[in-house]
């Protein structure tokens, strides 16, 4: 903490007013003036404030775990984001400078990570950024995309329907993230179920039963020794097991994440006739939400078409819609271009066409991402649908050889006795 000196004038009054103000750095000082209606035309450091330095920095040692898991743990998830940009555009829309409306939702936030980045984005504002600027600061929270429509929406002046859409758009991307996840918690909660099923087979069951056989003298099929192997091994060599499980997970982390292993999933998911449906759809629907919000925010329908692309993450189908760009600065028409791609739906494709030559893009663009959004949910269902007969199928298949391996041996026996 520091005392500095300022030489300030009030709006319409061009008598200077001098004094101090107390502030950790000549930026904080600035913005305590602007505050209380003064702007400072020179802020000097007059001393630094030996007792509350003391102070702060006792505070700042019995608090600096707290700030470090806050930092670090504190995450901005989706949800903040769609509040963030609603509320936003409701102040603003209600005619509240920018700035007021930061320290509003500053005031009002939970999570500490959260408020620490909109206070930066406020003093930014304040420091003469463009909103639109001082979001692009902050590009792990807040993609191109939505920095490049809202800085669309500040130079059309029409920043609040711009965040309204936005609003919208991430509200869509929230939906479809979580019915893709409630789609995949019934089968993953199943094969863990019967992961933990077999370990306890192996590791408690089968050993006690090979015992049983191994008494009786009965000799055991190649079913049951291969499952007896499978069992001893994993009892005395438990922790190369558990190794090979740690490193075979990290290492596939490593390799999905990679270029090439990216490339390889990319692939493989085109290739499952269920999944490829589906990977294509949720596709789809990203690209045609991103055009349709940047369209209507009055960008370019060139650099529309790159953001929508960067939202796209499968690499080959991100390519086709990279190639569409590409005919349009040739001068091919966005229909024209969109059919050759073959990867949106004959009737978007349709929609686009129409919205081309009435001059209604933004309108059938939306319509396109509903019809879009229909099918996605149609393909989540029918994946939903299968799923359950094939983990069916497959447990069923485990759970046999399991008790082919235990009880063959007994009606070996009981051929024997008869």
């Amino acid at each position: 903490m520091a005392i500095y000196q300022y030489t300030a004038v009030r709006p319409g009054n061009k008598n200077k007013i001098m004094g101090t103000i107390n502030a950790d750095t000549e930026r904080q000082a600035r913005e305590l003036l602007r505050e209380q209606e003064l702007y400072p035309t020179s802020v000097k450091l007059l001393r630094v404030n030996k007792m509350a330095e003391k102070t702060t920095k006792a505070s700042a040692s019995q608090s600096s775990l707290k700030n470090y898991i806050a930092e670090n743990l504190s995450k901005v998830g989706m949800q903040e984001k769609i509040a963030f940009t609603q509320n936003l555009e409701m102040m603003v829309k209600a005619g509240i400078p920018i700035t007021e409306c930061l320290l509003y939702m500053e005031s009002y936030m939970d999570n500490p990570s959260f408020k620490r980045l909109v206070n930066r984005i406020r003093l930014d504002i304040l420091s003469g950024a463009t909103f639109s600027k001082a979001l692009a600061r902050h590009k792990d929270v807040f993609n191109d995309v939505f920095i490049s429509i809202v800085q669309a929406g500040e130079a059309s002046g029409e920043l609040e329907t711009v965040l309204q859409r936005l609003a919208s758009m991430l509200i869509a991307e929230a939906k479809l993230k979580k019915k893709i996840i409630s789609a995949l918690v019934y089968p993953v909660m199943v094969i863990v179920i019967a992961v933990l099923v077999l370990a306890v087979m192996f590791v408690f069951v089968l050993p006690t039963f090979a015992e049983m056989y191994a008494k009786m003298g009965i000799k055991l099929p190649m079913i049951t020794q291969i499952m007896v192997g499978i069992s001893d091994f994993l009892r005395n060599f438990w922790y190369i097991t558990l190794a090979v499980l740690i490193g075979g997970g990290i290492g596939l982390k490593k390799f999905i994440t990679s270029p090439t292993g990216k490339l390889v999933q990319d692939k493989l998911l085109l290739k499952i006739p269920v999944v490829a449906p589906l990977a294509t759809a949720i596709a789809c629907s990203h690209f045609i939400s991103t055009l349709h919000v940047s369209f209507s925010a009055g960008l370019p329908i060139t650099d529309c078409i790159f953001m929508a692309c960067q939202t796209v993450t499968n690499s080959f189908i991100r390519n086709s819609f990279d190639e569409v760009n590409l005919k349009i600065q040739a001068g091919q028409r966005l229909a024209s271009a969109l059919a050759d791609a073959e990867i949106l739906p004959a009737m978007v494709v349709i929609m686009v066409s129409t919205g081309e030559e009435s001059g209604s893009l933004d309108e059938m663009l939306k319509h396109s991402l509903v019809h879009i959004e229909g099918e996605v949910n149609q393909k989540v269902d029918i994946l939903m649908s299968m799923m359950e007969p094939l983990l069916l199928i497959l447990l069923g298949g485990v759970t046999g050889v399991m008790a082919l391996a235990i009880y063959l041996p007994l009606f070996g026996m009981y051929e024997k006795i008869h």
